[in-house]
C-alpha cells in the first residue's frame, strides 16, 4: 500500500509549493526537499513490491517507509490546517503563535527528513531497481487442452454454454464469462472447447491466450497459426488480416479468447470488424473478471459463473489431499471439512489448499492448515493468492489503497457504499478530479471496483447501497497491509465491546472505550465509537487535530457534546444517529468548517444549532429540524448542495411559503430522498399555510423517494404528478386525514411502492382516472385505516396493476380486491378478502387483525392452487376454518396465532395440505385437539405449539390422545409457558 501513500503524499507537496501554504509558513524549500526524496523512493517501489514475498528486510524496509510517511503525511496536514486558521485571523495578531509553529513543524521536519535519508540511501543497499510503477503481473498462458483430472460441479454450466452457442443465430456473437479469479472460468471454457456438441457444430475451434496484451496484429497472427497449425513469419498487419479472412470465410468458427483485461474500446472494435466475415453461428467466448470488458465486447448477456457448492468443493479438495490413498484417516477428513469453508465456492482455494496437504498426514498439520490464515500459508505462483493479486496489479493506482482499505472490516461484513466512500476521504484516499466532489470520485471509484467483481450480493435499501467482499477477495486485502501498529501510525481506532476482530496495519481495535487515552493517538483519522453506552465525551476530544470521522451512533445515553468538539476543523463525517438523549447540538457547530455528513437520524433534537447553512461543504444532512429563531429556519438549507436523504420536521413552525421557498429544495439534484414531517403533538399556529408551504417545497426531478407525514391542508401538493416525480420510486404518504382525494400517482413511470396510511374518510378510490396502463411499475401496495374506500380505481381498465406483487390492505372496510394476475403476496383483515378467485397467482396470504369474524367464506381458497404460506392471526371471535383449506395442495407452511375462540382445525381441510412441511399453532388457548388428518401429512417435518393448554397436555409424549398423530413428525416444538 505505500505506492498509494506516496502517490497522495507527492501530490499534495506539489500542491503545498506551487500554492499559499509553503509561502505562507515559510517551508518551500523544506517541501521541495521532500518531494525529490519521495519521488527517489518512489521509482523503486514496484521492485520492492515484489521483493518483499522473499526478502524479509525489504519487507522491514517498506514498512519502514510506511511509518515515515504516515508521520510526513501528518506534518503536511498539520501545515494546512494551520494555514486555514491563519487566512481566517487577522496576521499580525496571530504572528506570534505563527512563529511559534513554524519552530515545531521545523523540528518535526528535520527528523522526517533523517529519516527519509536512511530509507533513500537503503534502497541502494538492496539493490532495489526502477521500474514503471503500473508494471501488469503475468499469468501463466492456457491452452485448450483440459489438464484437470476431474472437473466438479460445472455439468450445468457447461450444458447451458454449449447451448447458448450451438443454438446462437447471430452473424458473429460473443459470449463472456465472467466472474471472479480461481473461478474456473478457464477450467470451464476448456471443458466447453473440448465438449463433442462443440466439436460437431464449429470449425475451425481456435484458443488464444489474451492476458494483458491484447495487441491487434499478435492476436491475428496468434490465430492464424492456431488455424493452420504452424508457425508465421513475420508479417505487416494488412496481409495478416487478410489471410486470417480468408481462412474463417463463411465458416462457423468458435474463437475462444481466455483472461481477457483490455478496457480499449477501438482495440476490441478493430479486431472485431477483422473476424466478422464467418458464417452465421460463428462464436466467440471469452473469460475475464472485468464487468467493463464485458459490455465492450458481449453481444451476448454475460454468463456470471457462481461459486461451487461445499460439496463440490470439499470433492476438489480431498481429490488433491487424499490422492492414491487407499485409506483415508476419518479425522483428517473431519479436519478437511472445516478447511473447505475457507475456500467459500472457489474452486483454485480447494486445489491449493489440498495440495498443501497432500502427502501430509500429521493431524498437527492440518490443523495449522485448518486455524491459519490463507495468506499465511505457504504458495506457488498457481496458488489462490497470486492469482487474485493479478486484480490487484490491474488495479489502478488510485483504486489500490480504497481496495485494501477494505480488509479494515471483518469477514462477511455487509458495507454501506455511503459510509466506505465517507471513510476513504477521511483517511485521504481520494483525490480531487476537475469540479467533481470528493463524493462523485469516490461513488466512481466504488463502482470500478465493483465492475472489476471485488464486490459482491448488491442491495439497494431507502435509498442506501449495500455489499459483501467474497471472503479469499477479504484474504487478499488481508494479505496487503505491512504497516506495524504503534500510537504514532494508528489512523483508525475502532471500539467493540463484543468483538473478535483483530487490529490490522493503521486500524486498532479497542475492547473498551475506559482505557483508551484516546488523545495519545495524535494521527487518528476516524474514531468509532458506536454502541458503547457513553453518557459524554472528554473536553480533550478536541485536541484530535487530524480527525475526519467520528462515529457516535447508538449511544442513548449521551444528552450532550463538548462545545470543544467544534475545534476540530479537519472533521468531515459526525454521525449520531439513534443518540436517542441528544437534544441540542454544540452552538458553535458552525465552526466545523470541513464537515461533509451530519447523521442525526433517531436524535431527539428539538432544533438546530445557529447559522448551520454556513458549512457550504456539507452534503448528506439526514435531518433538519426547523426552528423559531433566525438562523435555525429553513432558509439555512437554501445554499447546501446536498445528497442522499433528509427529514425536514417540524413543519409546522414555518409561518408561509416564503420561509419555505428559501430551502430551494427544487434546486438541489443530488437529494435522493425527502421526508416532510409536521408534529401532530405541537400547537398549529400557521395551519392554514400548511397547503401553500408544502408546494414551496418542490423538490428536484431527480428524487427517488416520498415521505409526507402529519399533513393537515385540504389538498396534496401539485407537483405531485409525472413531470416532477418521474424518477421516484418509493412514495409513503401518513396522517394526511384532511386530504380528501390523491394525487394522480398512477402516472408515475417509476412508482415501485406506495404506502398509504390513516386518510381521509372522503377518500373512496386510489386513482380515479381511467386511462389504461396505470400503475406500470408498482410492485409493492400497502393502505391502512382508510374507512370509505372502495378499490383501486374507479374504473377498472385493461393493463392496470400487471407488475404489482405484494400488498396489504388492513382496517378498510368497503375495500374490494380486484382482479391481480401478478399478485404474490397479500396480507388483509378479511373484510376485503370475500372473495379469492382473482388472485389466483398468490403465493403467499396473511389474514389477520379481524375483531369481529366469527368465521372465513367456505370459497376463501379454492381458487389459491399456488399458495405456499399461510397465516391466520389475530382473530378474536374465529370459531372454525373453512374445509377448502384442502384446496391448498401446494401450501408448504401454515402459521395459526392469536386466534383465542379457534376451537379445531377441519378435518378434511388438513388431510388435503399433502405439501405441507411447517405447521405452527400458537396462543390458540380454547383449541380443543389436533385432526385426524395429521397422521397422513408425510411431508410435515416441524411442528410448533405454544400455549394451547388443551392441546399441550394431549400432545404428552407416549400417553397423550394426540400423540399418535403427531409421533411420525421429526421436529417437535411443545411448550406451554
Amino acid at each position: 500500500m505505500a505506492e498509494s501513500l506516496l502517490r497522495i503524499l507527492l501530490k499534495s507537496l506539489t500542491s503545498f509549493i506551487q500554492g499559499e501554504v509553503g509561502l505562507i509558513l515559510g517551508f518551500k524549500d523544506e517541501f521541495e526537499k521532500l518531494q525529490r526524496t519521495f519521488t527517489m523512493i518512489q521509482a523503486v517501489l514496484e521492485d520492492a513490491q515484489e521483493k518483499q514475498l522473499k526478502d524479509k528486510p525489504i519487507e522491514n524496509w517498506l514498512q519502514n517507509l510506511n511509518v515515515a510517511a504516515y508521520e510526513a503525511d501528518d506534518i503536511l496536514d498539520e501545515c494546512k490546517t494551520e494555514t486555514a486558521r491563519l487566512k481566517q485571523t487577522n496576521y499580525w495578531s496571530y504572528h506570534l503563535k505563527a512563529t511559534a509553529f513554524r519552530y515545531k513543524i521545523g523540528k518535526k521536519m528535520k527528523n522526517i527528513m533523517k529519516k527519509l535519508d536512511a530509507i533513500a540511501a537503503d534502497r541502494i543497499k538492496f539493490h532495489l531497481e526502477i521500474r514503471p510503477i503500473e508494471r501488469q503481473a503475468a499469468r501463466p498462458q492456457t491452452g485448450s487442452v483440459l489438464t484437470e483430472k476431474q472437473v466438479y460441479g460445472r455439468g450445468k454450466e457447461e450444458d447451458e454454454i454449449v447451448k447458448i452457442l450451438i443454438n446462437n443465430a447471430q452473424q458473429l456473437s460473443v459470449l463472456p464469462i465472467l466472474g471472479l479469479g480461481g473461478l474456473g472460468k478457464t477450467t470451464l471454457a476448456q471443458v466447453v472447447f473440448n465438449d463433442p456438441r462443440v466439436t460437431e457444430h464449429f470449425h475451425p475451434k481456435i484458443w488464444i491466450c489474451v492476458s494483458d496484451d491484447f495487441d491487434e496484429k499478435r492476436l491475428i497472427k496468434a490465430i492464424v497459426e492456431s488455424i493452420e497449425g504452424k508457425s508465421l513469419s513475420d508479417m505487416d498487419l494488412d496481409p495478416l488480416q487478410k489471410k486470417l479472412q480468408k481462412l474463417l470465410n463463411r465458416e462457423r468458427y468458435l474463437l475462444v479468447l481466455d483472461d481477457v483485461w483490455n478496457e480499449d474500446q477501438q482495440k476490441w472494435d478493430n479486431l472485431r470488424a477483422v473476424l466478422k466475415v464467418g458464417a452465421t453461428g460463428a462464436s466467440i467466448l471469452t473469460t475475464t473478471r472485468l464487468q467493463k470488458v464485458c459490455s465492450i465486447m458481449q453481444t451476448l448477456h454475460p454468463y456470471e459463473l457462481s461459486n461451487l457448492s461445499q460439496e463440490d468443493c470439499l470433492s476438489l479438495f480431498n481429490q488433491r489431499a487424499f490422492e492414491h490413498l487407499e485409506e483415508i484417516n476419518p479425522n483428517l477428513e473431519a479436519i478437511g471439512k472445516e478447511i473447505v469453508k475457507k475456500c467459500g465456492g472457489v474452486p483454485l482455494a480447494a486445489k491449493t489448499l489440498g495440495s498443501i496437504l497432500h502427502f501430509k498426514r500429521e493431524e498437527r498439520v492440518w490443523k495449522h492448515v485448518r486455524d491459519s490464515e490463507i495468506w499465511n500459508l505457504p504458495q506457488d505462483e498457481s496458488s489462490i493468492l497470486p492469482a487474485l493479486r493479478l486484480s490487484y496489479h490491474h488495479l489502478p493506482l488510485d483504486l489500490r489503497q480504497c481496495f485494501a482499505y477494505c480488509a479494515v472490516f471483518p469477514k462477511d461484513t455487509k458495507m454501506e457504499k455511503e459510509n466506505l466512500i465517507s471513510l476513504w476521504m477521511a483517511h485521504g484516499f481520494l483525490s480531487s478530479k476537475g469540479n467533481l466532489e470528493l463524493e462523485d470520485v469516490g461513488n466512481e471509484v466504488w463502482n470500478e471496483l465493483y465492475f472489476r467483481s471485488f464486490f459482491q450480493e448488491i442491495e439497494v435499501k431507502d435509498g442506501k447501497t449495500y455489499f459483501k467482499m467474497h471472503d479469499l477477495i477479504h484474504d487478499l486485502a488481508t494479505s496487503l497491509f505491512s504497516a506495524r501498529a504503534s500510537n504514532s501510525n494508528i489512523r483508525e481506532i475502532n471500539v467493540k465491546k463484543y468483538s473478535d476482530i483483530k487490529s490490522i496495519g493503521f486500524a486498532a481495535v479497542e475492547s473498551s472505550y475506559s482505557h483508551l487515552l484516546v488523545e495519545n493517538f495524535v494521527s487518528l483519522r476516524v474514531l468509532n465509537l458506536r454502541y458503547l453506552e457513553l453518557n459524554q465525551l472528554p473536553s480533550s476530544i478536541g485536541d484530535l487535530v487530524h480527525l475526519r470521522y467520528m462515529d457516535l451512533s447508538y449511544n442513548r445515553e449521551m444528552c450532550s457534546l463538548p462545545k470543544q468538539l467544534c475545534k476540530l476543523q479537519n472533521l468531515q463525517t459526525l454521525d449520531l444517529q439513534y443518540c436517542i438523549s441528544l437534544c441540542c447540538l454544540p452552538k458553535e457547530t458552525s465552526k466545523l468548517v470541513s464537515l461533509r455528513n451530519l447523521l442525526l437520524d433517531g436524535c431527539p433534537l428539538d432544533c438546530m444549532p445557529p447559522r448551520i447553512g454556513s458549512l457550504t461543504c456539507l452534503k448528506t444532512l439526514s435531518r433538519f429540524v426547523v426552528g423559531w429563531k433566525k438562523g435555525g429556519q429553513l432558509g439555512e438549507l437554501g445554499n447546501l448542495n446536498l445528497y442522499g436523504s433528509i427529514e425536514i420536521s417540524h413543519l409546522e413552525r414555518v409561518k408561509n411559503d416564503k420561509d419555505a421557498k428559501e430551502a430551494n429544495l427544487s434546486a438541489k439534484e443530488n437529494l435522493r430522498s425527502l421526508i416532510i414531517d409536521w408534529d401532530w403533538l405541537e400547537p398549529r399556529r400557521y395551519e392554514s399555510e400548511e397547503v401553500e408551504v408544502l408546494e414551496a417545497l418542490k423538490p428536484h426531478s431527480n428524487l427517488t423517494s416520498l415521505k409526507i407525514n402529519g399533513f393537515k391542508g385540504i389538498r396534496l401538493p401539485y407537483w405531485m404528478n409525472h413531470s416532477v416525480l418521474k424518477n421516484v420510486v418509493s412514495i409513503e404518504i401518513s396522517s394526511c386525514a384532511n386530504c380528501s382525494c390523491l394525487p394522480p400517482f398512477g402516472e408515475l413511470p417509476c412508482l415501485e411502492s406506495l404506502r398509504l396510511c390513516w386518510g381521509s374518510v372522503d377518500v373512496e378510490y386510489v386513482d380515479v382516472d381511467v386511462d389504461s396502463g396505470r400503475f406500470p411499475s408498482l410492485r409493492t401496495l400497502v393502505i391502512v385505516n382508510f374507512s370509505n374506500l372502495k378499490g383501486l380505481l374507479k374504473k377498472e381498465g385493461e393493463e392496470q396493476f400487471f407488475v404489482l406483487e405484494e400488498m396489504i390492505i388492513l382496517y378498510c372496510p368497503m375495500f374490494v380486491i380486484p382482479t391481480l394476475p401478478s399478485l404474490k403476496v397479500c396480507m388483509s383483515d378479511a373484510s376485503s378478502l370475500r372473495s379469492t378467485s382473482n388472485l389466483s397467482a398468490l403465493t403467499s396470504l396473511n389474514i389477520s387483525g379481524n375483531y369481529e369474524a366469527t368465521s372465513l367464506p367456505e370459497e376463501m381458497f379454492k381458487s389459491l392452487a399456488n399458495l405456499t404460506y399461510l397465516e391466520i392471526s389475530v382473530f378474536y371471535n374465529l370459531k372454525e376454518l373453512p374445509s377448502s383449506l384442502a384446496s391448498l395442495n401446494a401450501l408448504k407452511r401454515l402459521d395459526i396465532y392469536y386466534c383465542d375462540t379457534l376451537e379445531s382445525l377441519p378435518e378434511e381441510g388438513v388431510k388435503g395440505l399433502t405439501s405441507l412441511t411447517q405447521l405452527s399453532l400458537h396462543y390458540c388457548k380454547i383449541l380443543k385437539c389436533l385432526p385426524e388428518g395429521l397422521q397422513h401429512l408425510t411431508a410435515l417435518t416441524t411442528l410448533t405449539i405454544t400455549e394451547c393448554p388443551i392441546v399441550f397436555k394431549r400432545c404428552e409424549k407416549g400417553i397423550g390422545e394426540d400423540w399418535h398423530k403427531i409421533a411420525h413428525i421429526p421436529y417437535l416444538h411443545i411448550r406451554n409457558y
